[in-house]
C-alpha cells in the first residue's frame, strides 16, 4: 500500500511535468445521506486526477453507514472537486437536486483535514433533464460514432449570430473537453464560457463570426484519448489513443461538419484549441495534419508527460506549412516554475523546425493565472483573436 501511495504521489506531479517536495496531506471526513447499496463506492473526482469520476485511487473508506473517509498527499495547489458514486451520472448535487459548483480547497499548509456533507445525489438521466444554458444557436448531437476508437461521443455545434438568415460560410475551431465549454450544467469545474465570449466579440466586431465545434472528453478515457504517446500514471500504463483520436477529428468529424454547415473548409480557415492535455493533443494533431489545420491553442498543455517523445516527433515532422500556434502558462500554476522549461523546449523545437517566433509561434506567461477552466476562460478571447485574427 505505501508503495502504491509513493508511485501514484510521483505520477500526480510528472501530469504537472515535474516532481515536487511541496506536499498537503490531506484528510477528508464525508457525510452523506444513507441510502447507498450494500458496495456502491464513494469517489473523489477534481483537477488533481484529470476529473476521473470512478478513479480507484480516490476512492472513500467507508467506516460505517452514511460515514466516509481518505486520506491522500497531493502537491499545493488551489483544488477543485466533487463526490460522486463513481460516474458523473450519480454526481453530488444541492439538497433540491439542482447542479452545484464546484467545492474549493487551497492545499498550502502541510496537513489539512477537513469535513464534507452530501446532501444528495444526481439520479440516472437527471442531465438530459435540464437543457444547458447557450448563448446563441447551439446543436448538440449526443451519440456522434467515433470509429477509429470504436465508441461514441457527444458533440457540441456552436453556431454564430445570423447564421440561419444569412448565406455566408465562415471558419471553423475545434475544441476538446466539450463538456467544459458552454455550460455549467455539464461542467466537471467551471465553464470556457465560450458562447458568451465569442457572442460579445462578434456583436461588438471584435473579431469575424466563426463556427465552434467541441467534442466531449471521455471521461475515464480521457488520457488514454488526448495522450499522443504512451506514458505511465498511478501505476498503470496510459494506451496513447491520441494518433487515433487525431484520426478521429481529422478525416471523420471535419468532413462530417463541411458536409452539413456552411463552412470555410480549408485549412487556412480551420482551428483546433485544448488546455492541459487538451492542449497537448491539440498541438500533435495540428502537426500531424498540417494539411487540414492551420491554427493551434495549447493552453497550460501537460508537456512534461511526453516532453522528450514530442519534441522528437517535431523534429522529425518538421514544418510542412505556415501555421498560428499559442502556446502558454499561468504564473500561478501548481509547479508553474517546474512546467515552463517544459514549454520553452518545444517552443524552441518549433523555431527550430521553421516557424518563426512570435509571427507563427508565440509563448506567454498570463500572471495570476491557475491551472483551471476560470482562468482559461478570462484569456480565451486573446487566444481567439490571435489564431483567427
Amino acid at each position: 500500500m505505501r508503495k502504491t501511495r509513493k508511485l501514484f504521489i510521483i505520477a500526480l506531479a510528472l501530469i504537472s511535468g515535474c516532481l515536487s517536495g511541496d506536499l498537503t496531506r490531506w484528510t477528508l471526513t464525508l457525510s452523506i445521506p444513507d441510502t447507498l447499496p450494500e458496495g456502491t463506492g464513494v469517489y473523489l473526482a477534481g483537477n488533481f486526477n484529470n476529473w476521473n469520476p470512478g478513479d480507484p485511487n480516490f476512492r472513500m473508506i467507508r467506516k460505517r453507514p452514511g460515514k466516509y473517509t481518505f486520506e491522500t498527499e497531493l502537491p499545493r495547489q488551489e483544488a477543485e472537486f466533487k463526490f460522486t458514486l463513481g460516474n458523473w451520472d450519480r454526481v453530488e448535487t444541492r439538497a433540491n437536486g439542482m447542479s452545484r459548483p464546484n467545492r474549493k480547497e487551497t492545499l498550502r499548509q502541510r496537513v489539512l483535514n477537513r469535513h464534507y456533507v452530501v446532501k444528495a445525489w444526481a439520479e440516472p438521466g437527471d442531465a438530459g433533464k435540464t437543457a444547458p444554458r447557450i448563448a446563441g444557436n447551439m446543436e448538440i448531437i449526443e451519440a456522434f460514432p467515433i470509429p477509429q476508437l470504436d465508441r461514441t461521443r457527444r458533440i457540441w455545434i456552436w453556431l454564430p449570430p445570423g447564421y440561419e438568415s444569412d448565406s455566408a460560410s465562415y471558419p471553423v475551431l475545434y475544441l476538446h473537453d466539450g463538456q467544459n465549454c458552454f455550460s455549467t450544467e455539464t461542467a466537471f469545474g467551471d465553464e470556457w464560457h465560450v458562447d458568451e465570449t465569442l457572442f460579445r466579440m462578434m456583436e461588438r466586431n471584435k473579431m469575424g463570426k466563426i463556427i465552434v465545434v467541441a467534442v466531449d472528453n471521455g471521461e475515464d478515457r480521457r488520457m488514454n484519448e488526448y495522450a499522443p504517446f504512451p506514458f505511465h500514471y498511478a501505476g498503470r500504463e496510459i494506451e496513447a489513443e491520441g494518433a487515433l483520436y487525431g484520426s478521429f477529428i481529422a478525416e471523420t468529424l471535419k468532413p462530417y461538419i463541411d458536409e452539413h454547415y456552411r463552412t470555410q473548409p480549408g485549412r487556412l480557415n480551420t482551428g483546433i484549441m485544448g488546455s492541459s492535455m487538451g492542449g497537448l493533443i491539440s498541438l500533435y494533431i495540428g502537426l500531424e495534419h498540417q494539411q487540414i489545420f492551420s491554427k493551434v491553442g495549447a493552453l497550460s498543455s501537460s508537456f512534461g508527460l511526453n516532453n522528450k517523445e514530442l519534441i522528437a516527433f517535431i523534429k522529425e515532422k518538421g514544418k510542412e506549412h505556415p501555421m498560428r500556434i499559442w502556446m502558454d502558462i499561468g504564473s500561478e500554476e501548481s509547479a508553474a516554475e517546474e512546467m515552463e522549461p517544459h514549454q520553452l523546449a518545444v517552443y524552441r523545437a518549433l523555431t527550430e523546425a521553421g516557424w518563426k517566433a512570435d509571427r507563427e509561434v508565440v509563448f506567454k506567461r498570463i500572471p495570476g493565472a491557475k491551472h483551471d477552466e476560470n482562468s482559461w476562460s478570462k484569456r480565451f478571447h486573446k487566444v481567439i483573436k490571435y489564431l483567427y485574427r
